[in-house]
């Protein structure tokens, strides 16, 4: 994950998510050590203010695009025991794992689903 520029070279996040990505074709991947630009959270636009989730929090994240724009894609964040909560990402944002095959890394404009395994 560190070639790939998700956190510090050869150093996993502190807690290890697991989670079945869905790109934009159907295909998934489970991956294990999830993280957002080598972050354990989601961020992203509320309104005119910014949110940070953490994937604690976080049972499924269900992306689509915003209009024609690839810079922006909604992500409707259904969070364990609480109500969704609706934010705006850069589409750029990019979701790192580890498969048993290597490094794995996704756009958020190129995914439609993250599903986390349960805690």
């Amino acid at each position: 994950m560190g070639s790939f520029g998700g956190g510090d070279r050869g150093v996993l996040p502190p807690a290890d998510f697991h989670a079945t990505l869905t790109d934009a074709d159907g295909v998934r991947v489970d991956v294990t050590h999830l993280t957002v630009g080598g972050d354990a959270s989601l961020e992203g636009e509320i309104g005119r203010g910014k949110l940070r989730v953490p994937f604690d929090s976080i049972a499924e994240i269900k992306l689509e695009p915003v209009g024609q724009e690839r810079d922006r894609v909604r992500a409707e964040v259904k969070l364990r025991g609480e109500q969704p909560v609706v934010l705006t990402l850069r589409g750029s944002a990019t979701f790192y794992g580890q498969t048993p095959s290597g490094a794995y890394q996704i756009r958020a404009r190129d995914l439609r689903a993250v599903d986390f395994a349960p805690k």
